[in-house]
């Protein structure tokens, strides 16, 4: 319904794409498809029993309709989007029944295997045809019986936000999931399951080009420009991932997750504190030591990686009329990546101190654990450099001379591959609204219900992060998100057609195995 409302109509374009937003339109050749962030929430008590199915599932959509209001990008369709200059236009209305689904699992079903097979399956689920208008997002919400909690799926089309515009998304869905306890369930504009947007264009984030310079060393660029022109014969870098070559078809993503409890996750941050690291530097130190351990060093001297990075730090403080009120708390666009080398003396030094069997699950050795920690410390360095150069020499500064994105990455899916492995870190997630301020209201954290009542609140309980296969991007992408006083999740993906599916097993074995390790002796 909500499309028929929005067809036919004079369409107000808001702007076009930024280059990120451009850049991850990827998903137009199918090397790319979706981003999950899923969050375990405990259910308001009274919204619990199965009687009050109604009741909860309206207090989800009005919570969704709030969130709506807040992050604009939530509310907008795409035009052009096959052509050079993709636009962001206004819509009418939405309907919610595009954006919020249910499903119901019985008793004998087990829970845990439905959330993942769910999670899977959304990755490589494709969107509606981008000609139809309607943004492209959607919860999808898992409940079993009358059981306090359940697992909601976010799922999204990159050029819509990034994974911190998700997080950002979770935590004000769960202050208004706690809201509407205290509240009426009316809100303006919604009849039934059609949401009438404003008839006011929509205030969008602005792109980080359009407030801020992107300057480029010259050095710098000539480097980028060589590295991107260069012929292959005259690529002698043995640290390209040139073991994986890249294979777009069949498109499938392999998925594997791990969880950390709460006490673990707080020794290995007390170590990585002692060694000055942080848990990003620590999963590409472990990453370095299961790559060297299970790859040759005939296919794989050398490696690269790559970390996924924030530019909401560079951003000016938000428009006073911006409904996200901070900077930080934009969904949108703001990632850029930072690239890691580890030379071949370093990895032939690496293998050096691996056991004589290495392709059997064993413990890091004293010695290992100092090639790792002085590894991770390094890294850790790289990143502290890269945030005070700011938006100096960013990758994000190199794409503005982009001129045909598809065609660019139809080309890139014919090189070389760069990276082995990414990391890309969401963060702490605030999973109990009533520790933090809202970003909508001067009420004190300690005012109120919010102390008093904290059993009859919604919070959430765990978070998992998930990427679908990203054809010419790392051959395996380590997604590692927690939430505060509840412990870690750390997923990894990657294609199925290019990653052999034990390699990738075991690789993730290691960074569970070892991560219990270093917790359990610190």
């Amino acid at each position: 319904m909500a499309n028929r409302l929005n067809h036919g109509t004079e369409t107000i374009v808001l702007r076009k794409f930024g280059i990120n937003e451009t850049y991850q339109l990827m998903y137009l050749l199918d090397q790319y498809r979706g981003t999950t962030l899923s969050c375990r929430y405990a259910v308001a008590p009274r919204l619990v029993p199965a009687e009050s199915r109604t009741h909860l599932e309206e207090a989800v959509k009005v919570a969704v309709v709030d969130t709506i209001m807040r992050h604009p990008m939530l509310q907008v369709g795409m035009m052009d989007a096959t052509s050079k200059t993709p636009l962001w236009i206004q819509l009418q209305s939405l309907d919610l029944t595009q954006h919020i689904k249910w499903r119901y699992i019985g008793a004998h079903d087990d829970f845990e295997q439905t959330v993942q097979e769910t999670f899977r399956d959304q990755l490589d689920d494709r969107f509606p045809d981008l000609s139809i208008k309607q943004p492209y997002w959607k919860i999808t919400i898992i409940r079993q019986g009358n059981a306090p909690i359940m697992e909601v799926l976010l799922t999204w089309n990159h050029p819509q936000f990034d994974g911190a515009g998700a997080k950002v998304f979770h935590e004000d869905f769960l202050e208004m999931l706690n809201n509407t306890e205290n509240g009426a369930h009316e809100r303006t504009g919604l009849d039934g399951d059609i949401l009438r947007l404003p008839q006011a264009p929509p205030l969008l984030p602005t792109p980080i080009e359009s407030l801020k310079s992107l300057p480029l060393d010259l050095r710098y660029l000539a480097k980028v420009f060589w590295e991107e022109t260069r012929p292959r014969f005259l690529n002698r870098d043995l640290s390209q991932a040139a073991w994986c070559p890249i294979r777009s078809s069949p498109y499938k993503t392999q998925l594997r997750a791990f969880f950390m409890d709460n006490a673990s996750l707080l020794a290995i941050l007390a170590l990585c504190r002692q060694n000055k690291t942080t848990i990003t530097g620590l999963l590409n130190g472990l990453a370095l030591i299961a790559f060297s351990s299970h790859l040759d060093s005939t296919v794989a001297p050398a490696f690269q990686s790559s970390t996924v990075m924030d530019h909401r730090r560079n951003l000016p403080p938000a428009p006073p009329d911006a409904p996200w009120v901070r900077s930080d708390r934009a969904v949108g666009n703001y990632v850029t990546q930072l690239p890691h080398r580890y030379d071949t003396e370093l990895v032939a030094r690496i293998r050096s101190k691996l056991p004589a069997d290495a392709s059997e699950g064993r413990d890091l050795s004293a010695d290992l654990r100092r090639e790792l920690w002085a590894v991770s410390a390094q890294n850790r360095l790289e990143i502290v450099r890269k945030l005070e150069a700011g938006l100096r020499n960013d990758v994000v500064g190199v794409f503005k001379y982009v001129t045909d994105w598809q065609q660019t990455m139809r080309d890139m899916a014919k090189k070389t591959r760069q990276f082995s492995w990414l990391v890309t870190n969401l963060g702490v997630l605030d999973g109990n609204t009533s520790t933090r301020l809202s970003t909508t209201t001067t009420r004190s954290p300690t005012d109120g219900d919010t102390n008093s009542n904290n059993g009859q609140r919604w919070s959430i309980g765990r978070a998992q992060f998930g990427l679908s296969a990203e054809i010419p991007a790392a051959a395996i992408e380590f997604a590692p998100v927690s939430v505060a006083g509840r412990g870690m999740c750390v997923s990894a993906n990657w294609p199925d057609c290019a990653v052999d599916v034990m390699l990738g097993e075991r690789i993730m074995a290691d960074l569970e195995r070892w991560l219990s390790q270093l917790a359990s002796q610190s």
